[in-house]
């Protein structure tokens, strides 16, 4: 049987399927939830990110919640480690928390508000502030932890086994230097000019090829011989 969650702003959808038709049920209605994460070790745990309410869990499919406050109340998207287990909270402002005992401690990761591009993070219908809108911890490694904010930057810092999560990687591709992208455009060029040379050579050969071979059909042809032939 198929089963399916959903944040819908203001509580969690849990869609079940029965036969040939879905069964639904509310929870958290009136929460303001934004979004959810369901522990890819266990289906029945899921956790809820409200806007004005921190992180709520449950361990029975939605039935029953357990609230934990954060020192940004309002979250706006969590995930779950598959590695570890971890569980990471994005909030607004933009903050970073990752909890190893479920909700019950948060540890913030600096790392976030270390970006340079922090002073330019904006979130259009409110230009003053910003949120961390998407989490993806990584499948393989327990350390790296990338997340996409709102914010539009791009950087990598790799955390040692005592920091576990604090490694982090904004969504969006990091600009080469200047210098080594005028490097890389004047070897293409070069490299563009050979290949147009070798082509041009190509044709010259082909063409000639091709009158070597003409010239000698009709030097054996008895009816063409007092055609004259331009020369190459």
């Amino acid at each position: 049987m198929a089963r399916l969650y959903a944040a819908t702003g203001d509580g969690i959808a849990r869609l079940d399927e029965a036969g040939h038709e879905w069964r639904v049920e509310l929870f958290l209605r009136g929460s303001g939830a934004q979004c959810l994460a369901v522990d890819p070790a266990d289906p029945d745990t899921l956790y809820a990110g409200l806007r004005a309410g921190g992180v709520c869990r449950s361990h029975d499919g939605g039935r029953g919640w357990v609230e934990s406050e954060l020192v940004e109340s309002g979250v706006f998207s969590v995930a779950v480690s598959a590695v570890d287990g971890a569980l990471y909270a994005g909030t607004e402002p933009s903050r970073l928390f990752r909890s190893e005992d479920g909700v019950a401690s948060w540890r913030e990761l600096e790392g976030l508000l270390e970006l340079p591009s922090r002073p330019s993070w904006r979130f259009p219908p409110r230009p003053w502030t910003s949120h961390v809108r998407w989490i993806a911890p990584s499948p393989h490694d327990a350390y790296l932890s990338p997340i996409c904010p709102r914010a539009l930057a791009c950087a990598r810092r790799r955390a040692s086994p005592a920091a576990a999560g604090d490694a982090v990687r904004l969504g969006g591709r990091r600009r080469p230097p200047l210098r080594r992208t005028r490097r890389r455009a004047d070897l293409g060029k070069r490299r563009s000019g050979r290949k147009l040379a070798r082509l041009h050579a190509a044709r010259r050969f082909a063409r000639g090829a091709a009158s070597a071979r003409v010239r000698e059909h009709l030097s054996r042809d008895p009816f063409r011989r007092t055609m004259a032939l331009p020369e190459a």
